[in-house]
């Protein structure tokens, strides 16, 4: 949630600050060839989790969010990432086009939700029962599908199982969708706002030029 932009900022301080230290230790201590490397990764572990805590702490500010909230969500979305790469393990596994076109669906819109939050954390508190159930739901019946799916002995209960799982799964692609609608509802109700602005002022303008035309 921090962006490439902290990223490539916080191990390039970390660079210059253990380099210095790599320097300093070199040229006023004799510590030896094999104490400075250790001394200078140490500095660069210590640096990067302090300059990350304050990066954290920062960005949590800018969002309005606590440093537990912030936390929180991060740790949501780590987990959501492992969800998303199990259900894309699960391609190789389905056994009809049809499920193949619903596990894409169901990815596409995981990936759509995930990135939307990873962008505005604020939006998370609007899906929260996506990473709560929806999405480690979705990873479990799409487990047990493409397994009913691979047992060799195709009897009335595998079948009905399979059908009661499949229905069960499009029910949940639905649910998903409304996710991604509650992910996207402020802003467009911004671009609604935004919209109804711009028209405000063209009319305004309008309006003006008559008036100016009726003189």
């Amino acid at each position: 949630m921090l962006g490439a932009a902290n990223f490539f900022i916080r191990h390039a301080l970390n660079f210059l600050i253990s380099f210095t230290v790599f320097i300093l230790t070199v040229v006023h201590f004799d510590l030896g060839f094999i104490f400075v490397p250790i001394v200078s990764i140490a500095v660069y572990l210590i640096s990067n989790k302090v300059i990350k805590a304050f990066q954290k702490s920062k960005r949590s500010k800018e969002l309005g969010l606590s440093r537990s909230e912030f936390n929180h969500i991060e740790s949501q979305l780590k987990q959501a990432k492992g969800h998303i790469n199990s259900l894309s393990q699960q391609y190789i596994r389905v056994r009809s086009v049809r499920s193949f076109k619903l596990l894409n669906e169901m990815m596409k819109l995981s990936k759509r939700i995930v990135n939307i939050v990873q962008k505005n954390p604020q939006k998370f508190y609007s899906v929260e029962d996506f990473f709560y159930s929806h999405l480690p739901s979705a990873v479990q019946l799409t487990g047990t599908y493409t397994m009913l799916s691979q047992t060799q002995v195709k009897d009335t209960e595998v079948h009905l199982a399979l059908e009661d799982t499949r229905k069960t799964l499009k029910g949940l692609h639905i649910t998903m969708e409304n996710d991604l609608k509650s992910a996207i509802e402020s802003d467009l109700e911004n671009l609604r706002i935004e919209l109804d602005f711009v028209k405000l002022q063209n009319a305004r303008k309008l309006q003006q030029i008559d008036l100016r035309g009726g003189k």
